[in-house]
């Protein structure tokens, strides 16, 4: 048994995936298997993928038609051998010593699960090597359950929307739960943020938990995509995974009325960012308006203002979901420049 999987799904990221798996390759962590999954990549990532397995005994390709980002990872799971597991998005890297100091970690700490945290990039002039950090922040038994619903979302009065970085690619999870319990990623086509219904589907039977401050994973941002086409679909895709969770609640052993309230800020803030991300389109004023005040019909908007403790939500997201109650283009839209600024 290989001491880490490294599952990593490949598709259309040719520019970028050797400085991946560079990073892979050259952990100071030897004993690991890379399984690089090739989704139908219409580029030449396929060919360089199996290039690489001949250098590289350590690493397995699978070939396989295109499906998404989710059922590539679960193409991996498949045949992955390790104690642990873990993933990594093909445009992205991580520093040389992570896979080893995380392993360590697991291990002199009896872990089924060990999350840590990313940083952004946007060229990699900005991806300077974090310090490796030992001190973690340990949840067992029942304190896992508190875990799952600050990965959901945070409380109403929390500062931000997340307190833990919840992805896939900067967690190791223990492989034989995930054979055991045969838990697969949804396809985030039909679930978005299927990260966050992954790890709630995992964490179910894990008893022993931990999360590390360290920014070892380097997230690759493409400015380009952030005025990109308005994905018309979003906040429908949005109100899917809040009903999902909703529907779900009692099968992950979590008190209905925390988690249906986390579930309610990330509906809110998952909406807050679909809106945002409109804003700064290259949409006509006309179209955003439009778009804004359909989606903001939706009675969602209706049942949360009703339920949820809105008022006390941080000042910005406060005015910013009133907006969208009141549907209120111009308000939202100041607001939102407004903090453009402040930025």
């Amino acid at each position: 048994m290989k001491k880490l999987s490294v599952i990593i799904p490949v598709y259309n990221v040719e520019r970028y995936l050797d400085k991946c798996l560079s990073s892979v390759i050259n952990q100071t962590l030897h004993d690991i298997e890379i399984i690089l999954v090739d989704d139908q990549s219409p580029d030449n990532c396929p060919q360089k993928c199996d290039e690489y397995a001949r250098r590289d005994s350590r690493i397995k390709v699978v070939h396989k038609e295109n499906g998404g980002l989710g059922f590539a990872r679960n193409s991996g799971l498949e045949i992955a051998t390790g104690e642990y597991v873990t993933f990594l998005d093909s445009d992205d890297f991580i520093d040389l010593y992570t896979y080893e100091h995380l392993y360590n970690l697991a291990k002199d700490n009896a872990l089924d699960a060990l999350y840590y945290k990313f940083r952004r990039f946007t060229n990699e002039a900005e991806a300077a090597p974090a310090e490796p950090i030992d001190k973690i922040t340990l949840y067992k038994d029942d304190a896992v359950k508190g875990l799952m619903l600050d990965i959901i979302a945070s409380e109403p009065s929390a500062k931000v929307d997340h307190k833990i970085q919840c992805s896939a690619c900067t967690a190791m999870y223990r492989m034989a739960i995930i054979q055991e319990h045969n838990v697969r990623f949804h396809s985030e086509r039909e679930l978005i943020s299927e990260d966050v219904v992954f790890n709630l589907d995992y964490l179910k039977y894990a008893k022993s938990v931990a999360y590390n401050n360290g920014e070892y994973y380097h997230y690759r941002i493409n400015p380009a995509s952030l005025t990109g086409t308005i994905r018309t679909d979003r906040m429908e895709k949005n109100l899917i995974l809040y009903n999902y969770i909703k529907e779900n609640i009692n099968s992950w052993n979590l008190s209905k009325d925390l988690a249906e309230e986390r579930n309610d800020r990330l509906f809110i803030g998952n909406s807050r960012s679909t809106i945002s991300h409109t804003l700064q389109s290259d949409k006509t004023l006309t179209e955003k308006m439009e778009w804004f005040r359909l989606k903001c019909k939706m009675p969602i908007w209706k049942e949360l203002a009703l339920k949820y403790c809105w008022k006390k939500l941080p000042l910005y997201p406060r005015l910013f979901f009133f907006g969208c109650i009141t549907k209120n283009y111009y308000f939202v839209s100041l607001l939102y420049s407004i903090k453009k600024v402040l930025q």
